[in-house]
């Protein structure tokens, strides 16, 4: 039969080697918790990766959207501005045609008014040929003393003759 001190002895063998056990038990688990904390970070890196990858992707696809809608707009701006500046320069062209005219049309009666008064009062042109208004019509007679049409101090004025 065993003695208490083999069964103390077995017993104790036992507890080792189940301590021992254990251990090896934790040293297992410690290690697989590493490999699955490596994988799940190397995992994580490349996700992040992927991501970061996708991301420079976009930002290059929205970085050369915008850039090409910059320069529709510019170009698009500029047109508008050469249609402005045409647009404009015909507008001076045809108000400077307009002021012209009117500017003519301005002095011609001012010259008319000032013709009138002038006329008016006595001051008009002596020969009337030349005036519009008088255009037309026939031109004035004026008498002359020849003494060949009998008028009065010629001589041959019949009121002083005594026949």
């Amino acid at each position: 039969m065993e003695s208490q001190g083999q069964r103390q002895s077995y017993r104790g063998q036992a507890q080792a080697a189940q301590e021992h056990n254990k251990q090896d038990r934790e040293k297992e688990l410690s290690q697989e918790a590493k490999r699955q904390a490596e994988e799940a970070k190397n995992k994580t890196s490349e996700t992040a990766q992927q991501a970061k990858e996708k991301t420079q992707s976009t930002m290059s696809q929205v970085k050369d959207k915008a850039a090409q809608a910059a320069e529709e707009a510019r170009r698009k701006a500029q047109e508008a501005a050469e249609k402005g500046k045409e647009t404009t320069q015909a507008g001076k062209e045809k108000t400077s045609g307009i002021l012209q005219q009117t500017g003519e049309t301005m002095r011609n009666v001012a010259q008319g008014a000032a013709d009138a008064v002038k006329s008016t009062i006595g001051m008009g042109k002596k020969d009337d040929q030349d005036d519009p208004l008088y255009k037309g019509t026939a031109p004035a007679t004026t008498r002359t003393n020849t003494g060949t049409t009998g008028a009065p101090g010629t001589g041959n004025y019949q009121g002083n003759r005594n026949c």
